[in-house]
């Protein structure tokens, strides 16, 4: 008899998704990627990662979560975190995402008006641009 059930969740299949953190640095910015699920597992490493970067003063600091699939509101909250405190030692802060997973609650809990939410790179690298000449 054939099977009926719909598709399975990774967490129904016993597979865990294992997100990676990538930091990269120019002269201009330091990013921080992000690939995979942001989640309770993972909240400490993220807010780690970007303490770490704010830490080294870089000229601006991006957080990309263009391969995030899952963002929880602890992760939410170490964003915003992070954005109040690179405001407040002076540096520009730009975050990537484009995938509804993320924005949608962004957007719900209206943190777009404390997180600067770009589509992509070249956008958010065309603000900090304009924030660092305002600066």
């Amino acid at each position: 008899m054939p099977s009926t059930a719909g598709p399975r969740s990774h967490f129904e299949l016993g597979l865990s998704v294992q997100t990676r953190f990538a930091v990269t640095t120019t002269a201009d910015a330091a990013t921080v990627a992000v690939i995979g699920d942001l989640d309770l597992s993972n909240t400490a490493q993220l807010r780690e990662r970007l303490d770490d970067e704010l830490t080294l003063r870089p000229a601006a600091l991006i957080i990309d979560l263009a391969a995030v699939g899952f963002c929880s509101a602890g992760a939410l909250s170490v964003l915003v975190d992070t954005v109040t405190s690179a405001d407040a030692r002076g540096l520009a802060c730009a975050v990537i995402a484009h995938q509804r997973a993320v924005v949608r609650p962004i957007k719900l809990l209206r943190l777009d008006r404390i997180l600067p939410i770009h589509a992509d790179r070249a956008d958010a690298e065309k603000w900090l641009s304009l924030v660092a000449r305002l600066r």
